[in-house]
């Protein structure tokens, strides 16, 4: 039978290696450096609690962490890795050989990003917040979207702007972030669908559930759409969270 302490002294360095350092280990389970440092250093047994945090957090099989029996990697949580050997370096390719399960240092995770897609404004019905409408997808930060912008990834769709109505404010060619979340309508920037048209505009809300719609660009004029005229060939497809732009 293996013994336990030299086994499992072992394996928690195979944790180590997946996280990068002890001090990652400790800062993940929320534990002191010198308890997750006993673990790997001596085999220190963690209480049941600590054994699942452990598992978790380097996605392991928690069997073969506490026994060493069946296979290490929790196929089903497991996240897939790309190894880059030059974090830093420009286009740096990426290919099927070089993802894993192994060492997180210099890697990017795929499941880190969101694919957002990108749609046309050419089809109405294709401004939706789904791939299989897109042209192609562009990849976001998760954690960027979820905690700097406040937003659910699968609500959102990006576009390409195709006017100068909002030139000073949106310019032709930029792409814009749209929340298909919110289509209630409100102050800000959004994207609307008046007949087979799709536009970016500043809206208001005003009295009387009436919209005011309004461009940057001087020679086009401000106009009011009544949100409370169901029969009227108008849709709020969406807000603008963010835009990019090509200088």
């Amino acid at each position: 039978m293996e013994n336990f302490n030299v086994g499992f002294a072992s394996r928690m360095q195979e944790v180590v290696d997946i996280l990068g350092s002890v001090s990652e280990l400790s800062r993940r389970v929320e534990v002191a450096y010198p308890t997750a440092s006993k673990w790997v250093r001596d085999g220190a047994e963690p209480s049941t609690t600590n054994l699942i945090k452990i598992a978790r957090v380097a996605q392991v099989e928690i069997k073969w962490l506490a026994t060493g029996i069946g296979p290490k990697i929790d196929q089903k949580s497991a996240k897939y890795y790309a190894e880059l050997p030059n974090p830093l370096a420009k286009n740096t390719p990426i290919g099927e050989a070089d993802c894993g399960y192994g060492n997180h240092h210099h890697a990017v995770c795929a499941s880190d990003y969101a694919f957002i897609p990108v749609c046309s404004t050419e089809n109405p019905d294709n401004i939706e917040a789904t791939e299989s409408k897109a042209m192609c997808t562009i990849a976001f930060n998760r954690n960027w979207l979820e905690n700097y912008l406040n937003v659910d990834p699968q609500k959102l769709s990006t576009l390409i702007v195709k006017d100068d109505s909002m030139t000073g404010v949106l310019n032709d060619g930029d792409h814009v972030l749209i929340n298909h979340s919110k289509k209630a309508g409100g102050d800000g920037l959004y994207v609307l669908r008046i007949g087979k048209n799709i536009l970016v505009k500043r809206t208001q809300l005003k009295p009387n559930n009436q919209l005011l719609v309004t461009s940057a660009n001087n020679a086009y004029e401000p106009f009011t759409i009544d949100l409370a005229n169901s029969e009227q060939d108008f849709e709020i497809i969406g807000k603008v969270e963010w835009f990019g732009r090509k200088i």
